[in-house]
């Protein structure tokens, strides 16, 4: 996680208990977390990424939409200790589950991504919102009949995996869910599948 009350700027070297913290807390070794942080110490100089770069990067990733609102709720969990800014670690430990996270860490991240109010659990409402902003990453904010598709394909497999018929998602029905439906796992987490 990031620094406590304020984030340091960071030296343009890692420290070599900067780099033995990252070995144990990812799944990249020393010359991948070298590799990152030059790239990352290129792109912020000061050591942090604010949300406006953030969301800038990720328009600049997905030039066929509108990835606005998705960036900034992808920020939002990066952002580990809220300071507004992404540090180095925080940067690095997303990266991580990003590119070398299994299917349940990356469809448990997805949850947290889309659970907006941090509940628990996932409501219709926070569903289409979820559904819009991925049809606008993607450049389809106005296809109403993909937001339609989905909508159908999601409430068939809330009927089916919605154990207690609140329907409401939970974090293990959601992972359930996406873990047995690509066409949804697909739809819903389009930066990371396998």
């Amino acid at each position: 996680m990031g620094a406590a009350e304020t984030k340091r700027v960071i030296q343009p070297e890692l420290s070599p208990s900067q780099i033995d913290y990252l070995k144990m807390r990812t799944r990249m070794t020393e010359e991948e977390i070298q590799k990152w942080f030059h790239g990352f110490y290129k792109d912020c100089p000061d050591g942090l990424l604010t949300q406006k770069q953030f969301v800038q990067m990720y328009n600049h990733a997905f030039p066929d939409g509108d990835a606005t609102q998705y960036a900034k709720r992808v920020f939002a969990t990066f952002d580990k200790d809220n300071s507004g800014k992404i540090d180095f670690t925080e940067f690095l430990l997303a990266m991580d589950l990003m590119e070398n996270g299994n299917l349940d860490e990356k469809l448990r991240y997805a949850f947290q991504l889309y659970d907006v109010d941090k509940n628990g659990v996932l409501t219709k409402v926070e569903i289409e919102t979820i559904i819009k902003m991925v049809l606008s990453l993607r450049g389809e904010a106005n296809n109403d009949r993909l937001k339609e598709d989905v909508m159908k394909h999601l409430n068939q497999f809330i009927i089916k995996f919605d154990e207690n018929n609140d329907t409401k998602i939970s974090q293990d029905e959601f992972c359930r869910i996406c873990s047995e439906d690509e066409y949804l796992r697909e739809f819903l987490s389009p930066n990371f599948c396998s």
